[in-house]
């Protein structure tokens, strides 16, 4: 594929390959027969031949995707090489080879043969992502660091909350996955028009049997131009991608040299600059986000399918689909790398806290005088207080002004500058989203 190294897996690589493709369309060509013979359409003998040629190696069939270029699709020489082979066992049995189907009931079939592929590994791979995260939040859930809001610093949470954010973000990723996995990823069998008229009447029934047999859904009608399941997942696949793009982002930004509070495990090299540490699997997800994008955005551009078969429309998701997935088995195996080996600075986390040296208690600080004077003469003297100490040394500010030591006492002037009170509800939402995380 023409996608660069780190934006593929060897997954990937091999369930787009042409020998897999090939077997999805033979597993395709088998099912359709074995059902077929069940209900009486075609003769048992007939689909015993059809089944054991395309449980076996075609011969010439690795020349598929070059003679669809003449052919139009991959389905028609595929099924030219099926066909001799059949017949070649059993001249009776031609006949009955691709009974009543279409190319695109066996193309559309096949690409959703390997999207659920795609979709369980996608879910084994979030797994390990929100048990990795699921044990972060809850080993950090009292590490206090600063949360920040336009990249600048607001208040005071703990890593465990940033970590269970995470990974609640892939819980509700892989539910949506599992929905799409068990509702949208469908059969196609419709024969020419979509009524199934060269099975009638058990076309109904011949659907139900080789959706069970290919681990697809029965959608219970054609869906040849009917292309919503297909937006549907690859909304999905978009989910995943954007749900990485924002954990690997936040780590870059934590990466940087001035925050340095996360690291990857194996940074990589500057071909220039020796002491150089650049993210290497962070990179991945977030370069991913907007081709993914751009991908989505034509698959819903090409809903319009013409009349019973779309010249065009089609065919775009050939093209699409392999991408939009390899860009997502690589954002979740980058990310998964990334979150497993991530190096957690704790003394910069809480050096990165102490910056302001005790303004980020300004909000509670106001709610707090609040409950002793008007909540404008409260924001008001904090403002003020803020000017006084021009950043330099707020705490030192506070615990000297009298009007605030009328207020307050020294105990919980103490907790609101230590952020005792925003660190304990941090911690304790860490604890709650961990206990959240689905990592079964």
């Amino acid at each position: 594929m023409l996608i660069e190294p780190q934006f593929r897996t060897k997954f990937a690589d091999a369930v787009w390959g042409t020998m897999e493709r090939l077997s999805r369309m033979a597993a395709f060509e088998s099912a359709l027969a074995s059902a077929q013979a069940k209900v009486g359409l075609i003769p048992r003998s007939a689909a015993k031949t059809i089944t054991q040629i395309c449980n076996g190696p075609l011969p010439k069939a690795s020349n598929v995707y070059e003679e669809a270029i003449v052919a139009g699709n991959p389905a028609i020489p595929f099924l030219k090489i099926l066909t001799v082979s059949v017949n070649a066992k059993d001249s009776g049995a031609t006949a009955y080879v691709h009974f009543g189907s279409t190319s695109q009931d066996l193309i559309d079939s096949a690409h959703m043969m390997a999207l659920t592929k795609i979709a369980d590994a996608l879910d084994a791979s979030l797994q390990q992502v929100a048990s990795e995260l699921r044990r972060l939040t809850t080993t950090h859930a009292e590490t206090p660091m600063v949360s920040r809001t336009l990249l600048q610093q607001a208040t005071p949470i703990t890593f465990g909350l940033k970590a269970g954010l995470w990974g609640t973000a892939i819980t509700q990723a892989r539910q949506q996955l599992k929905v799409a996995r068990i509702n949208d990823m469908a059969v196609q069998l419709g024969g020419s028009n979509g009524a199934l008229s060269a099975m009638a009447p058990h076309g109904p029934k011949v659907r139900a049997d080789v959706a069970a047999q290919l681990g697809l859904a029965d959608p219970g009608y054609c869906w040849h131009t009917l292309r919503s399941r297909v937006l549907t997942i690859s909304a999905v696949l978009a989910v995943v991608v954007g749900v990485t793009a924002k954990i690997a982002g936040d780590c870059l930004l934590m990466m940087q040299t001035e925050v340095g509070e996360v690291q990857e495990s194996f940074p990589g090299e500057s071909s220039a600059m020796p002491h150089k540490k650049n993210p290497v699997h962070a990179l991945v997800p977030v370069a991913a986000l907007p081709l993914v994008a751009t991908h989505l955005a034509t698959l819903a551009g090409s809903q319009m399918h013409a009349h019973e078969r779309a010249p065009g429309s089609w065919h775009t998701e050939w093209i699409t689909l392999p991408v939009l997935t390899c860009l997502t088995l690589a954002s979740v195996e980058r990310v998964k790398e990334m979150i497993s080996g991530l190096k957690i600075n704790i003394p910069q986390m809480r050096a990165n806290l102490a910056l302001t040296r005790g303004t980020l208690a300004a909000e509670e600080l106001v709610t707090t005088l609040a409950a002793g004077i008007a909540r404008d003469e409260a924001h008001n003297l904090v403002d003020d207080l803020l000017k006084q100490s021009q950043n330099n040394n707020f705490s030192e500010t506070v615990r000297s002004n009298s009007k605030v030591s009328e207020l307050l006492t020294k105990e919980k002037i103490a907790e609101i500058l230590g952020y005792k009170q925003t660190l304990t509800a941090a911690a304790r939402e860490a604890q709650r989203l961990a206990k959240t995380i689905n990592d079964v």
